[in-house]
């Protein structure tokens, strides 16, 4: 006998028409999911009215309490039999609701599960010298939740070792790529025949958007040495350089400064087949973060996607990453003689480039959409 068909209410404060990592994070997930037979609904604060073609129903943020009821009518109305919410703190207006939500759900007599995923471990602001209560919000949302899904192992081990028992009920379960090529996409070559831009230019991609904690000093700095100036280097940012304005993220955009003396080649707001051509004419990734590489970097996720090679920082808990120096270039957090050394070698060394290519590709694979699917579910209880 078939098992029933899963009912998933999503709960996110982004989706389209707001740009953002959560937002096509949900998008991509829900697609993966009603590929494998589930049958997915999102309640959201980033959509001006209920879209009932594409089962998205918006969610008043205000007066208090309005979106923990609207949720719970939703429930009711889809028939979900799982509501699964996306936290990232500074994603909702109604942070304290999103994190009230699991506890109001069993007050409601809601009877399915209850899964959150934390898309990182910040802390929400709720009210000036809210101190220790802001962590507490975050806890009674884990607490309250059936399943907790971590993004990041790193994130998930810090949580454990805080929280006896949480090991037990919760799960890691990456973010994969936001964007991924077309199947016409084309060589290398043809995207730069595309875009105008020379054949023999070694190109530095960086994608993402260009805040703090990105390593975009870093990077600058390895952009400006002899060893790459020499050669002609550019750098291509590729992306926007900030979320949209509706969005609450805390992370400031680094200033425009950060590039002066810089070669860089900067597109502006492009759709994703234009991405996914600026990438393919990259010849690298640079992706410097200053906390090391995460499987919550959905950057990451979609340079690898692209078959770029990638030169990223060593993670904090290199043992807890199931991805491989040689597969990437690591190089350390802050240094940037060593990524601009990094740099060159790719240029320079046909087999090391070609080894990383490789190593993108097998990464791409072990972090398919598919597979989160499926891992998802698998969470859900099969």
């Amino acid at each position: 006998m078939p098992a029933p068909t899963r009912r998933i209410l999503f709960v996110t404060g982004e989706f389209p028409p707001r740009r953002g990592g959560i937002s096509d994070h949900v998008i991509r997930l829900r697609a993966s999911l009603e590929d494998l037979g589930a049958r997915t609904y999102v309640a959201t604060e980033s959509v001006p009215r209920d879209c009932p073609v594409d089962r998205v129903y918006r969610l008043a943020p205000n007066p208090w309490s309005r979106q923990i009821l609207n949720v719970l009518r939703l429930t009711k109305r889809t028939r979900s039999d799982v509501v699964h919410i996306q936290f990232q703190a500074g994603a909702f207006d109604s942070v304290l609701q999103a994190a009230l939500m699991p506890w109001a759900l069993r007050l409601g007599c809601f009877r399915g599960l209850v899964v959150v995923t934390f898309h990182d471990l910040a802390e929400p602001y709720l009210f000036p010298r809210a101190g220790p209560i802001r962590r507490r919000a975050v806890d009674l949302l884990r607490g309250w939740a059936d399943v907790c899904i971590y993004v990041d192992a790193y994130d998930r081990a810090r949580v454990c070792a805080r929280i006896p028992g949480e090991w037990r009920r919760s799960q890691v379960i990456p973010a994969g790529p936001t964007i991924e090529p077309p199947p016409s996409l084309g060589s290398r070559a043809d995207a730069r025949r595309a875009l105008g831009l020379p054949a023999d230019t070694f190109i530095v991609g960086f994608f993402g958007f260009r805040q703090a904690g990105k390593g975009l000093e870093v990077l600058a700095a390895a952009m400006r040495s002899p060893a790459l100036e020499s050669r002609g280097a550019r750098l291509a940012l590729i992306g926007g350089a900030g979320p949209d304005s509706g969005a609450r993220r805390a992370a400031a955009q680094v200033p425009p400064s950060t590039f002066d003396g810089v070669n860089v080649l900067e597109p502006g707001y492009l759709e994703a087949s234009d991405i996914s051509r600026w990438l393919r004419a990259c010849d690298v990734a640079a992706l410097p973060y200053d906390d090391g590489l995460s499987t919550r970097r959905g950057s990451f996720m979609v340079a690898v996607a692209h078959g770029l090679p990638v030169v990223t920082t060593t993670p904090v808990r290199p043992d807890l990453l199931d991805i491989r120096h040689g597969e990437v270039a690591f190089t350390p957090v802050r240094d940037p003689e060593s990524l601009a050394a990094a740099l060159v070698r790719v240029r320079e060394e046909p087999d090391f480039r070609c080894a990383l290519e490789a190593g993108a590709c097998a990464v791409a694979r072990r972090y398919s959409w598919r597979r989160i699917a499926r891992q998802t579910l698998d969470a859900y209880g099969g």
